[in-house]
Protein backbone atom coordinates (compact mmCIF):
# COMPACT_ATOMS: atom_id res chain seq x y z
CA UNK A 1 0.00 0.00 0.00
CA UNK A 2 1.17 3.72 -0.48
CA UNK A 3 -0.55 6.80 0.28
CA UNK A 4 -0.57 9.58 -2.42
CA UNK A 5 -0.25 13.71 -2.72
CA UNK A 6 -3.93 13.31 -4.54
CA UNK A 7 -5.28 12.44 -0.87
CA UNK A 8 -6.07 8.52 -1.44
CA UNK A 9 -4.12 5.54 -0.33
CA UNK A 10 -3.65 3.05 -2.97
CA UNK A 11 -3.18 -1.10 -2.75
CA UNK A 12 -0.73 -2.93 -5.38
CA UNK A 13 -1.06 -6.52 -6.50
CA UNK A 14 2.74 -6.86 -6.03
CA UNK A 15 2.52 -10.05 -8.96
CA UNK A 16 1.48 -7.74 -11.71
CA UNK A 17 2.25 -4.40 -10.21
CA UNK A 18 -1.53 -2.97 -10.81
CA UNK A 19 -3.24 -1.04 -8.38
CA UNK A 20 -6.60 -3.25 -6.92
CA UNK A 21 -8.29 -0.73 -4.81
CA UNK A 22 -8.03 3.11 -3.31
CA UNK A 23 -9.02 4.67 -0.49
CA UNK A 24 -10.22 8.33 -0.68
CA UNK A 25 -8.61 8.76 2.61
CA UNK A 26 -7.87 11.99 3.68
CA UNK A 27 -8.22 15.76 2.72
CA UNK A 28 -4.92 16.54 2.40
CA UNK A 29 -1.74 14.48 1.45
CA UNK A 30 -1.18 11.36 3.09
CA UNK A 31 1.97 11.32 4.23
CA UNK A 32 2.17 7.40 6.07
CA UNK A 33 0.83 4.43 5.77
CA UNK A 34 1.72 0.52 7.13
CA UNK A 35 -0.08 -2.29 7.50
CA UNK A 36 -0.48 -4.89 10.68
CA UNK A 37 1.26 -7.91 10.67
CA UNK A 38 -1.65 -10.35 9.16
CA UNK A 39 -2.37 -7.55 6.55
CA UNK A 40 -5.78 -7.02 7.47
CA UNK A 41 -5.76 -3.39 8.36
CA UNK A 42 -4.24 -0.38 6.69
CA UNK A 43 -3.44 2.41 8.91
CA UNK A 44 -3.11 5.74 7.10
CA UNK A 45 -1.92 9.60 8.37
CA UNK A 46 -1.90 12.67 6.68
CA UNK A 47 -1.15 16.50 6.65
CA UNK A 48 -4.98 16.90 7.65
CA UNK A 49 -4.05 15.78 11.19
CA UNK A 50 -6.23 12.26 11.19
CA UNK A 51 -4.94 9.12 11.71
CA UNK A 52 -7.36 6.49 10.07
CA UNK A 53 -7.44 2.69 10.45
CA UNK A 54 -8.91 0.60 7.44
CA UNK A 55 -10.40 -2.91 6.99
CA UNK A 56 -7.88 -4.39 3.79
CA UNK A 57 -10.42 -6.07 2.59
CA UNK A 58 -13.30 -4.28 2.33
CA UNK A 59 -12.45 -0.35 2.63
CA UNK A 60 -14.17 0.48 5.22
CA UNK A 61 -12.54 2.76 7.97
CA UNK A 62 -12.72 1.27 11.17
CA UNK A 63 -11.32 4.60 13.41
CA UNK A 64 -10.26 7.89 13.10
CA UNK A 65 -7.98 9.97 15.57
CA UNK A 66 -6.40 12.91 15.88
CA UNK A 67 -3.95 14.58 18.15
CA UNK A 68 -5.17 18.33 19.86
CA UNK A 69 -4.79 20.99 17.35
CA UNK A 70 -4.27 18.47 14.38
CA UNK A 71 -0.98 18.97 13.89
CA UNK A 72 0.21 16.85 10.54
CA UNK A 73 1.03 13.65 10.82
CA UNK A 74 4.41 12.51 9.71
CA UNK A 75 4.42 9.02 10.33
CA UNK A 76 2.11 6.02 11.09
CA UNK A 77 3.42 2.64 12.19
CA UNK A 78 1.35 -0.42 13.92
CA UNK A 79 2.47 -2.10 16.82
CA UNK A 80 3.81 -5.57 16.24
CA UNK A 81 0.42 -7.29 17.74
CA UNK A 82 -1.73 -4.53 15.79
CA UNK A 83 -3.43 -2.99 18.74
CA UNK A 84 -1.54 -0.08 18.88
CA UNK A 85 -0.37 3.59 16.30
CA UNK A 86 2.37 5.01 16.31
CA UNK A 87 2.38 8.27 15.21
CA UNK A 88 4.76 10.88 14.65
CA UNK A 89 3.33 14.72 14.06
CA UNK A 90 5.20 17.93 13.40
CA UNK A 91 4.62 19.11 17.04
CA UNK A 92 7.59 17.26 17.72
CA UNK A 93 5.77 14.44 19.27
CA UNK A 94 4.94 11.09 19.00
CA UNK A 95 2.05 9.21 20.26
CA UNK A 96 0.89 6.14 20.90
CA UNK A 97 -2.71 5.39 20.27
CA UNK A 98 -4.88 2.37 21.85
CA UNK A 99 -6.62 1.25 18.55
CA UNK A 100 -7.95 -1.69 19.35
CA UNK A 101 -10.31 -1.15 22.65
CA UNK A 102 -9.47 -3.09 26.11
CA UNK A 103 -6.37 -4.28 26.76
CA UNK A 104 -5.87 -8.21 26.68
CA UNK A 105 -7.99 -10.68 29.43
CA UNK A 106 -8.52 -9.72 33.12
CA UNK A 107 -5.26 -10.71 34.88
CA UNK A 108 -3.74 -10.62 31.95
CA UNK A 109 0.07 -9.31 31.79
CA UNK A 110 0.81 -5.72 30.92
CA UNK A 111 4.88 -6.32 30.62
CA UNK A 112 6.20 -3.84 28.06
CA UNK A 113 6.84 -7.27 25.85
CA UNK A 114 2.87 -8.65 26.45
CA UNK A 115 2.26 -4.68 25.52
CA UNK A 116 3.22 -5.05 21.93
CA UNK A 117 3.23 -8.54 21.44
CA UNK A 118 0.16 -9.93 22.93
CA UNK A 119 -3.03 -10.79 20.21
CA UNK A 120 -5.94 -8.60 20.29
CA UNK A 121 -8.59 -7.66 18.46
CA UNK A 122 -9.76 -4.32 16.76
CA UNK A 123 -11.73 -1.89 18.86
CA UNK A 124 -10.88 1.35 20.40
CA UNK A 125 -9.11 4.77 20.22
CA UNK A 126 -7.23 6.75 23.03
CA UNK A 127 -3.69 8.22 22.95
CA UNK A 128 -2.02 5.83 25.91
CA UNK A 129 1.47 7.78 26.15
CA UNK A 130 3.06 10.69 24.44
CA UNK A 131 6.51 11.05 23.65
CA UNK A 132 8.90 14.17 23.10
CA UNK A 133 12.60 14.96 23.04
CA UNK A 134 13.15 14.78 19.61
CA UNK A 135 13.26 17.81 16.98
CA UNK A 136 10.79 17.19 13.92
CA UNK A 137 8.87 20.48 12.76
CA UNK A 138 9.88 20.42 9.21
CA UNK A 139 9.85 17.40 7.23
CA UNK A 140 8.19 13.20 8.12
CA UNK A 141 10.29 11.29 10.13
CA UNK A 142 9.90 7.79 10.75
CA UNK A 143 9.80 6.58 13.88
CA UNK A 144 9.35 2.58 15.10
CA UNK A 145 9.33 -0.13 17.59
CA UNK A 146 12.48 -1.69 18.70
CA UNK A 147 11.17 -4.72 21.02
CA UNK A 148 13.20 -7.83 20.55
CA UNK A 149 14.17 -7.39 24.01
CA UNK A 150 11.67 -7.48 26.80
CA UNK A 151 13.69 -5.49 28.79
CA UNK A 152 14.83 -3.36 26.46
CA UNK A 153 11.68 -2.13 24.89
CA UNK A 154 11.71 1.38 22.94
CA UNK A 155 10.12 3.61 20.70
CA UNK A 156 12.89 4.82 17.90
CA UNK A 157 12.80 7.94 15.89
CA UNK A 158 14.29 10.12 13.80
CA UNK A 159 15.14 13.62 14.33
CA UNK A 160 15.66 17.25 12.63
CA UNK A 161 18.96 17.88 14.82
CA UNK A 162 20.62 14.86 13.31
CA UNK A 163 19.67 12.54 16.18
CA UNK A 164 18.41 8.63 16.47
CA UNK A 165 16.54 9.06 19.97
CA UNK A 166 15.55 5.91 21.78
CA UNK A 167 12.52 6.50 24.03
CA UNK A 168 11.64 3.81 26.90
CA UNK A 169 8.24 2.56 26.15
CA UNK A 170 6.27 2.67 29.08
CA UNK A 171 7.95 5.42 31.03
CA UNK A 172 8.67 7.43 27.82
CA UNK A 173 11.53 8.76 28.45
CA UNK A 174 14.70 9.38 26.27
CA UNK A 175 17.05 6.51 27.37
CA UNK A 176 19.47 7.64 24.44
CA UNK A 177 20.62 9.27 21.93
CA UNK A 178 22.82 8.50 18.81
CA UNK A 179 25.24 10.59 17.63
CA UNK A 180 26.92 10.23 14.21
CA UNK A 181 24.76 11.86 11.39
CA UNK A 182 25.62 15.15 9.76
CA UNK A 183 21.53 16.02 8.56
CA UNK A 184 18.23 15.46 9.38
CA UNK A 185 17.36 11.64 10.52
CA UNK A 186 14.24 11.13 8.89
CA UNK A 187 14.72 6.90 8.00
CA UNK A 188 14.61 4.10 10.40
CA UNK A 189 14.52 0.96 11.46
CA UNK A 190 14.69 -1.95 13.89
CA UNK A 191 15.33 -5.56 12.80
CA UNK A 192 12.44 -7.60 13.93
CA UNK A 193 14.41 -10.71 15.71
CA UNK A 194 18.09 -8.62 16.32
CA UNK A 195 19.14 -5.93 18.45
CA UNK A 196 19.73 -3.75 15.45
CA UNK A 197 18.60 -0.18 14.67
CA UNK A 198 19.25 1.39 11.01
CA UNK A 199 19.13 4.69 10.06
CA UNK A 200 19.58 7.22 6.95
CA UNK A 201 20.50 10.51 6.82
CA UNK A 202 19.16 13.51 4.97
CA UNK A 203 21.17 15.59 1.96
CA UNK A 204 24.05 16.98 4.05
CA UNK A 205 24.79 13.57 5.20
CA UNK A 206 23.71 10.51 2.79
CA UNK A 207 24.69 7.78 4.85
CA UNK A 208 22.92 4.79 6.42
CA UNK A 209 24.17 3.67 9.93
CA UNK A 210 23.13 0.66 11.77
CA UNK A 211 23.41 1.05 15.48
CA UNK A 212 23.34 -2.15 18.27
CA UNK A 213 21.46 -1.84 21.22
CA UNK A 214 23.40 -4.32 23.20
CA UNK A 215 25.77 -1.40 24.91
CA UNK A 216 22.65 0.12 26.35
CA UNK A 217 22.10 -1.13 30.19
CA UNK A 218 18.93 -3.53 30.87
CA UNK A 219 15.83 -1.94 33.04
CA UNK A 220 16.09 -2.61 36.40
Amino acid sequence: GDGSLDETVKLWDIRCGECVSTLPAHSDPVTGVDFNRDGTCIVSGSQDGLIRVWDTATGECLKTVYAEGNPPVGCVRFSPNGKYVLAGTLDSKLRLWNVAGRYGKTGESTSAFNYLNTRVTPTGGKCSKTYAGHENRRFCAFATFSSVNPLRQYVVSGSEDGKVYLYDLQRRLVKQTLAGHDDAVLAVDAHDSLELIASGGMTKDKTVRFWTTTNIPEDE
